[in-house]
């Protein structure tokens, strides 16, 4: 099919942001697509929607079997489905087929894999025009994001993963998420009154799912077990299947913890009250939190997989090797005595500022728009 220029002036190009779960659950999914779909429908050249599966502030909700719903309880314990996110998204496809008539998309951004794949297939069943700009953000991997039309990376290292193994480098371009830049910041002090937290108690930062399979929280609470000095653990993110062992495990083991979730808004006074930020993943589409803590001056400690090298650089002082038990505990006691630790943390500030500017990942995206334009469909 031959391309059309829709930046040119010549009319507005419907572009359509896509998750299942928003509104329904909050996640760096969840908020990355929002967080687009504010800093797109600004522009001139646009017409931007956003589609959502709960009730969320902006969008039109779509209808969907949520994953924490009733529907999907019972196929959970009758042991039809291990989660529900992939029955949230099959049914939020079959409630989006009549804003694929109403709305008539010219391009559909979008990150959840089952979805992307139920509307890969509607447009071959039923002959529709739309494109699809799959953004790589769990990650799925190239091999996978090829299918689409288009495809985002969040890091360079994955982009070039991905043109090595004959993905066209013209359809894929590195755009990593926006993440909210602090504003209206209380002090230290005052956040951690909110918090009810002592002044003199060293606080570890955690904003994760809580889950084993992913994020590891199992080993993060292991490793601050065996540490010799007194630490808070906040646990600020969702719960899962997994929740459930994990708080017995916490309990077991007798670690200070608070599991905690919490508004976009009230997430910042975690940000503000910490010492130090620790996300134990192995790896990560991009890690969006890991921006958001370095935004907010605080040290971050996670392992160097290729999305943090490409946030802090190949050598940034708070990579450890997490496939080794006991390297996170000695890096934590470290910290806890560590006279540089808030200095850490500026120069971690610094490196996120000048990398992730919300303006310049705005403009790329736009650019990204344009440029596909210019292209022929799959």
């Amino acid at each position: 099919m031959e391309s059309q220029k829709f930046l040119d002036g010549e009319r507005k190009l419907n572009i359509a942001f896509l998750s299942a779960g928003l509104g329904n659950i909050s996640r760096g999914f969840e908020i990355s697509t929002s967080t687009w779909y504010n800093h797109v429908k600004v522009q001139d050249q646009i017409s931007a929607r956003l589609f959502s599966g709960g009730t969320f502030t902006g969008s039109t909700r779509i209808w969907n079997w949520p994953r924490d719903g009733r529907i999907a309880a019972l196929l959970r314990k009758i042991g039809l489905i291990n989660d529900g996110c992939r029955l949230e998204q099959l049914t939020y496809s079959f409630g989006f087929l009549l804003q694929l008539l109403i709305y008539k998309p010219d391009i559909i951004w979008l990150q959840e894999a089952t979805l992307a794949k139920m509307l890969l297939t509607f447009r071959n069943v039923f002959n529709l025009k739309y494109r699809l700009m799959f953004c790589d953000g769990a990650p799925v991997g190239y091999i996978f994001a090829k299918q689409f039309d288009y495809q985002i990376y969040l890091h360079q290292f994955a982009l070039n993963e991905a043109t090595m193994s004959g993905t066209q480098a013209e359809r894929c371009a590195v755009i990593p998420h926006i993440c909210k830049e602090p504003s209206n910041l209380v002090t230290k002090s005052d956040a951690r009154k909110l918090l009810e937290i002592d002044n003199d108690q060293f606080v570890l930062l955690c904003v994760a799912a809580w889950n084993i399979h992913h994020k590891r929280i199992d080993y993060l609470l292991k490793e601050i077990a065996n540490c010799s000095k007194d630490i808070l653990l906040l646990l600020c993110g969702q719960p899962e299947s997994e929740t459930p062992y994990l708080q017995q495990l916490a309990a077991e083991l007798n670690i200070n913890v608070r599991w905690h979730t919490f508004s976009q808004d009230d997430l910042a006074n975690a940000y503000l009250a910490a010492d130090l930020f620790v996300l134990p993943s192995l790896n990560e589409g991009l890690g969006a939190v890991l921006i958001e803590a370095g935004l907010y001056g605080l040290p971050v400690v996670c392992h160097p997989h290729n999305a943090a090298k490409f946030i802090f650089g190949e050598d940034y002082s708070g990579f450890v090797d997490f496939t080794t038990e006991g390297n996170l505990q000695r890096k934590i006691e470290d910290c806890t005595t560590m006279d540089r630790l808030m200095i850490e943390g500026e120069e971690t500030r610094k490196i996120v500022q000048k990398k992730f500017n919300s303006k310049k990942l705005t403009h790329d995206f736009i650019n990204f728009l344009n440029h596909t334009s210019s292209l022929k469909t799959n």
